[in-house]
């Protein structure tokens, strides 16, 4: 447990979670919550002593079987040609940090970091990882010890991207709803571009049909993220 001034780092709930998961920019609960010792969820919260308030909760799911990152952090330790004993190393020897929320009138001071900090200095795995959209903007991974890898865009992303920066679009002005209608009139084959993006993620899918301006504006904040993995090791 770490105390320093009023804000403590302890075992936390999904009560805690629930508490704060409106302050995420990703909707939606995480798939899964690991269970760390004992049984209970892996969760860590920050709380202010002195007003009984939260301040911030760290979520640890089970990671995923596939992840392209893995290669860049441990090459070849998860990748043999055997996926059985892969997935058994995986489950054995990860654990996957899915969340971190931190309340707004905590921000700016260290609260991501020191939740981070914590975990790590006592993982329920050798090997941590964990995934952000707002990495290169809010780097606390980096700073609480975790090692970047920052990840090509996928394929659908890249074509779209290639097909934008062909005809002098910047992905950025697709959110405006005037300037993307005003590339969509002037290149009619653009919006085809954006349906076949659309239809490249089974995230994206059920937006296909959208109308073309809203499509672009999901497209256009989807691709302008450039994801970053993160990991770490517990040395023995």
């Amino acid at each position: 447990m770490t105390n320093n001034g009023n804000l403590v780092i302890e075992p936390g709930t999904t009560r805690d979670y629930d508490a704060l998961s409106i302050f995420h920019y990703r909707a939606g609960p995480p798939a899964t919550v690991a269970r760390g010792r004992c049984g209970v969820p892996a969760i860590l919260r920050a709380r202010d002593t002195e007003t009984d308030s939260l301040a911030g909760v760290l979520v640890v799911s089970m990671p995923t079987l596939n992840g392209a990152w893995r290669e860049l952090a441990w090459p070849g330790r998860y990748s043999t040609a055997d996926k059985r004993r892969d997935a058994e190393r995986i489950n054995a020897e990860l654990r996957c940090i899915s969340r971190v929320v931190v309340d707004p009138r905590w921000r700016g001071l260290g609260v991501a970091s020191r939740l981070v900090r914590d975990y790590l200095d006592n993982p329920l795995t050798p090997a941590t990882e964990a995934l952000a959209a707002m990495g290169s903007v809010c780097p606390f991974f980096e700073r609480a010890g975790m090692t970047a890898y920052f990840l090509p865009p996928a394929p659908h992303d890249a074509r779209l991207l290639d097909a934008l920066w062909e005809c002098g679009v910047e992905p950025w002005s697709l959110l405006d709803a005037t300037l993307a209608q005003r590339s969509l009139d002037r290149r009619p084959w653009l919006e085809r571009e954006l349906r076949a993006w659309a239809r490249g993620s089974p995230t994206t899918r059920r937006h296909a049909g959208a109308a073309a301006p809203s499509l672009a504006r999901l497209a256009a904040a989807r691709v302008s993220i450039r994801m970053t993995a993160y990991a770490a090791v517990k040395e023995a």
